[in-house]
């Protein structure tokens, strides 16, 4: 504020003290002007003025003064709560609280930035002793993007402190709102700011008090004029549950969890669409049975929420072009999380950071905790609402090519190669955070939500090559369901490209599962049909069908040992050897499986030999060029020693091969090795260390509900007989 004018002010708040107040106020006054212009308002003024001209310790003093003779009983003002139920945001609550000056509270619509600031000015009203205000900016302007009435502003907050106006012009309301409010200690709370330009003359030189700017618009602007930026996202985890059990009350959630986690998924912890979605279920309590499930199931099919679903309409609709686009072709991503890599392969460009975080910026797309994107349901259905599917299916083409891309090259180990490796000379570039096959795995989800649209779009090579990649899933961590249902698809892709071969491998890997899981009455009909096709191949007696021979022959040995039908399992590995026997050098590595395969069966057979067994060892050892094939090996040796009377050996062999299997990053094996080292602990008379291995291989067969839990139980019970 200008000198001049800070001056005027202080001399129209003095001559009016004069005439209004007594004490130190009229005393100071006396002193300094002689009572002869006690009549003479206009030369009061002029002495007041000249005094201040030669004495700039006037100014100071007099504000003092004045200070202290202002009436303070007066009712502070306090900004009202209307939205009870409040949780989370303990964060942002850490962030504003004790702090001065003047921060920027951004987020979209319903994000809760109004109930925020109506808890906040309740719980921390000891921290600004003057009071708090909360002004509505969208109250003092025509309509959205029109000018701010700024006067009306201040005039309505001076009103709000008690302090009469000296005048309606705005220089003096501009020098009595700035005098006034810069030695408060205040909270004052700007609501539905539309830009910086709306603070221009609202904050005032005030180092004592906190102004909080709420906007819904671009922080960008903001963030060069006001330092303390505080984005509002989504609740925290679980605090989304509290608050619907907040809303619709304890008796309705409780007793249908499963039915609340499904609303709550399609809330995507959002305040406003949690208190619509609230409001639905209460409305249907009494009226069905499950009330939250019903609200879920309209929300799954694209039901309205009233003004919470056109608030994120016009949220997408004031999107920059680019963001909206990559907003609507992100609709295309049908699994739960996506990386940055991802998006910018289905925007079909190499960057997109800007729009992702314009999208980030109005909650429109969220992190999860592990640094992942996600999509969230309301804006799926904003974009399904705005009708302009453009562009889309070229992007889901692009996405799917994308995961191939990536799946391919996760698949680097040479073996059994039935599908399409050769990628297009525009492939993306995978880089691979850690173990390819661990990246393989965490996009399971989304790999099994593709592979039904995949098909249906016919894409069938894209397809196939996928699931091919993924039986090193299978072979190293598992998630054999989710493999299951992929494969389902992959196999109607085989069938309609008419590779027979292809389909052959697909249709007996889904049986090894099957087997793996204890199914055997869902994997013998995939054998069948698995057989079937190979009776089509065109070249039965090539070298790549003849390893095909050969490994079906292997999972059908899997399939009868997994049963305890230990005859036919070495009848079927018995035949898988003699092929990759006779097929020299390519055949190498299959010799070594299914000679250490058959090794393992013959000594669950009672009357296995065990020359023939050694034998066998030796020469799956000799091909055992991995880390993981030479593991499997020793845990065979291991149970050989146990059977010769050499447990304490076994035990070295078996921390060996769990060492090799580790360091190939495999995990099939635990289960295994782990009953073997039971067996090895009880027969070096140690019963009890024996039996905490079986117990912890019995819970987890259990658990899965595999046929090999009778067995081990049948140790923890008699022991190894």
């Amino acid at each position: 504020m200008a000198d001049d004018t800070l001056q005027a002010e202080l001399v129209k708040q003095s001559v009016a003290l004069a005439f209004t107040v007594g004490g130190k106020v009229a005393e100071y006054l006396w002193a300094k002007v002689t009572k002869r212009f006690r009549d003479d308002p206009v030369a009061l003024e002029k002495a007041v003025r000249r005094l201040l001209e030669k004495n700039p310790d006037a100014a100071r003093e007099l504000r003092e003064l004045i200070d202290a003779e202002l009436p303070n009983d007066r009712a502070k003002p306090r900004i009202a709560v209307y939205s009870p139920h409040f949780v989370d945001r303990v964060a942002t609550w850490q962030q504003l609280r004790g702090t001065t000056g003047t921060a920027v509270l951004s987020g979209p619509p319903g994000i809760g930035k109004t109930a925020l600031a109506q808890h906040f000015a309740q719980h921390t009203g000891t921290s600004y002793p003057d009071g708090a205000l909360l002004v509505d900016l969208a109250d003092f302007r025509d309509g959205p993007g029109m000018p701010l009435g700024r006067n009306r502003i201040k005039a309505a907050v001076l009103v709000r402190l008690g302090v009469d106006l000296i005048s309606a012009s705005d220089e003096d309301l501009a020098a009595q709102y700035e005098t006034v409010l810069a030695s408060m200690r205040l909270l004052l709370v700007f609501d539905n700011a539309e830009g910086v330009e709306d603070l221009r003359g609202l904050v005032p030189p005030a180092p004592m008090s906190l102004v909080l700017a709420l906007t819904a618009g671009p922080a960008d602007d903001f963030v060069f004029e006001f330092a303390q930026h505080v984005p509002l996202g989504q609740l925290e985890p679980g605090s989304d549950r509290q608050l619907l059990e907040a809303l619709c009350g304890t008796e309705v959630v409780r007793p249908d969890p499963e039915g609340a986690q499904e609303l709550l998924a399609h809330c995507d912890r959002f305040p406003a669409v949690l208190v619509a979605a609230a409001h639905l279920v209460r409305r249907r309590a009494g009226l069905v049975a499950e009330p939250l499930r019903a609200v879920a199931a309209e929300l799954r099919d694209g039901g309205s929420l009233g003004k919470v679903s056109q608030g994120f309409d016009e949220v997408f609709a004031g999107l920059p072009a680019e963001s909206a686009e990559l907003c609507r072709l992100l609709t295309v991503f049908p699994g739960p999380s996506f990386t940055p890599a991802t998006a910018a392969a289905i925007a079909g460009r190499p960057e997109v950071l800007s729009e992702l975080a314009d999208l980030r910026a109005q909650v429109l797309l969220t992190t999860d905790p592990d640094g992942r994107l996600r999509l969230g349901n309301q804006a799926r259905q904003a974009v399904q609402r705005a009708g302009d599917t453009s562009g889309t299916e070229d992007a889901f083409a692009r996405l799917v090519d994308f995961y191939r891309d990536w799946a391919v090259q996760a698949d680097v180990k040479p073996r059994l190669w039935l599908y399409e490796r050769q990628l297009p000379p525009n492939a993306a570039k995978a880089v691979f955070p850690g173990q390819p096959v661990d990246w393989l795995a965490a996009e399971l989800p989304t790999l099994r939500a593709l592979a039904r649209p995949a098909f249906e779009r016919g894409l069938h090579v894209q397809l196939t090559q996928v699931c091919g990649a993924l039986e090193i899933v299978g072979l190293h961590r598992g998630f054999h369901r989710e493999l299951l249902e992929i494969e389902e698809q992959g196999a109607l892709a085989a069938e309609a490209m008419q590779d027979h071969a292809l389909l052959a491998r697909i249709l007996s890997q889904r049986a090894r599962l099957f087997s793996l899981m204890g199914e055997f009455e869902r994997a013998a009909p995939e054998f069948d049909r698995a057989e079937a096709a190979l009776a089509k191949v065109a070249e039965p007696g090539s070298v790549v069908n003849r390893q095909l021979r050969a490994s079906v022959s292997e999972f059908r040995g899997l399939f009868h040992r997994e049963q305890g039908q230990f005859d036919a399992s070495a009848r079927w590995f018995g035949e898988a050897l003699v092929i990759s026997r006779g097929l020299g050098e390519p055949g190498r590595r299959g010799r070594g499986l299914h000679a250490r395969m058959l090794a393992n069966v013959l000594l669950l057979l009672r009357g296995g030999d065990v020359a023939e067994v050694r034998g066998l060892l030796t020469e799956a050892e000799e091909c055992a060029d991995r880390d993981r094939d030479l593991a499997q090996v020793r845990l065979v040796q291991a149970k050989l020693l146990i059977r010769e009377g050499r447990p304490q050996q076994a035990v070295d062999l078996l921390h060996e091969a769990w060492r090799l299997a580790n360091a190939a990053g495999s995990n099939q094996y635990d289960l295994e090795i782990a009953e073997a080292l039971g067996d090895a602990e009880w027969r070096s008379a140690r019963p009890e260390a024996a039996r905490q291995h079986w117990l912890g291989v019995w819970q987890r067969y259990s658990a899965a509900g595999h046929p090999a839990r009778g067995r081990v139980y049948g140790k923890l019970l008699y022991g190894v007989r």
